[in-house]
This record gives C-alpha cells, sequence and structure tokens, in this order.
C-alpha cells in the first residue's frame, strides 16, 4: 500500500474531508494530489498531519509496509480504537467493544 493509499484509506476511516486532513499544513489540492500519487510528500509534513489528527504513526507506517491491499481486521481495530481513544470518543469506543464482544471475546475499553 503506498502513502497517497494510506492517507486516503486512514482519512476516509476517520469520516474526514481532504481539506481537514491537510488541516493547513499543506493545500487540499496538494493533499489531493498525495493521496493519488501524484505527488511525494515530505516525512515531517506526513508527521505533522498525522500528528494533528492524533493518528499514530507507527499504525500507519505499518499499514504503509502491510504487503496486502487489506488490513487484517485485527489490526483495523487497533486504529479504530486508537483513534477513538485520542478523540475521547466514548460512543465510538462501545462500538468497537460490541464488535469484539461479537467474536465472544470480552474487552473493557473504557474504565468507569
Amino acid at each position: 500500500m503506498t502513502i497517497g493509499e494510506a492517507l486516503k484509506q486512514t482519512r476516509l476511516h476517520a469520516g474526514l474531508t481532504q481539506e481537514e486532513m491537510a488541516a493547513g499544513i499543506i493545500s487540499e489540492s496538494f493533499y489531493s494530489k498525495v493521496e493519488r500519487d501524484i505527488h511525494e510528500i515530505d516525512a515531517n509534513v506526513l508527521i505533522k498531519i498525522l500528528g494533528k489528527h492524533h493518528f499514530d504513526v507507527v499504525s500507519f507506517f505499518s499499514q504503509v509496509n502491510n504487503s496486502g491491499n487489506t488490513l487484517d481486521p485485527d489490526f483495523d481495530l487497533m486504529n479504530q480504537i486508537s483513534f477513538a481513544q485520542n478523540r475521547k470518543d466514548l460512543k465510538k469506543l462501545d462500538e468497537i467493544a460490541a464488535k469484539i464482544a461479537n467474536r465472544g471475546v470480552h474487552v473493557n475499553l473504557v474504565s468507569g
């Protein structure tokens, strides 16, 4: 998976527009071209964008290094948990816990 593909997948998963993802760090136009693999993005800029949205950089690059076109379901759940925790989205954490419970595993993602 290319960096552009991973950015697009991450952005869509988070429910962000290209403009929101670019976050004033780069232009929406340039960001769009990065997603389409027309332009390459500087590592520092990429890390700023990921950090702005509280995306885990290590998880992002693991996704890029993934040789398949689709993510392992557990890897996807880990990304969802990380994103929801960073945004303090308790509703999303409850939804994720329900998905995991449907697999027959008990998990407590929210304490208190």
